[in-house]
């Protein structure tokens, strides 16, 4: 039995610490430079990082067949009709035809902002291994939240986070 008890105690340890390295591995860490980007918006414009700062931008990595992405964009949208003229808010879409997120964004009346990603660059820059993975940058370019995935009841949590990075850029 002791001989047991040790090997699924090993195990348990050893499953934990795995865990534990595969989530430092996941999203960017709060405080670091925020890489840049430059992508074409689904209406033809640039969008450049960079020449973002001065507000908050916040980020949701996306895609139209992604079940949890679906779920989580009506909130994007809430938070650009809310928030657009404090906050650059970006839904950026992740190697996905244009026709495509054109028709669905029509479908749905979303009209938020969306960079396409097309060979997914931008969202390995940010560490992006599943979606809807959100990034919160605060107004001088350093990384303030990450969410991975979304669930009921996070929305509150990004808006609060925007609001405090709203309130700090003032």
């Amino acid at each position: 039995m002791t001989k047991r008890w040790w090997m699924l105690a090993a195990a348990v340890a050893l499953t934990a610490l795995g865990a534990h390295a595969l989530l430092q591995e996941q999203g960017l860490p709060v405080g670091a430079n925020a890489p840049d980007f430059k992508l074409t918006t689904l209406d033809g414009k640039t969008v450049e990082l960079s020449k973002l700062r001065g507000k908050p931008v916040f980020i949701d990595f996306w895609a139209t067949w992604c079940g949890p992405c679906r779920r989580a964009l009506p909130h994007t949208q809430k938070l650009a009709e809310k928030y657009g003229k404090d906050a650059h808010i970006l839904a950026i879409n992740l190697k996905e035809d244009p026709d495509t997120v054109r028709q669905f964004m029509q479908s749905n009346n979303y009209t938020f902002t969306v960079p396409m990603d097309m060979n997914g660059s931008v969202a390995a820059e940010y560490r992006v291994r599943g979606i809807p993975h959100f990034v919160l940058i605060d107004a001088r370019g350093k990384i303030q939240f990450v969410q991975i995935g979304y669930g009921p009841g996070i929305e509150q949590r990004f808006e609060t986070e925007l609001r405090k990075a709203i309130q700090a850029s003032k």
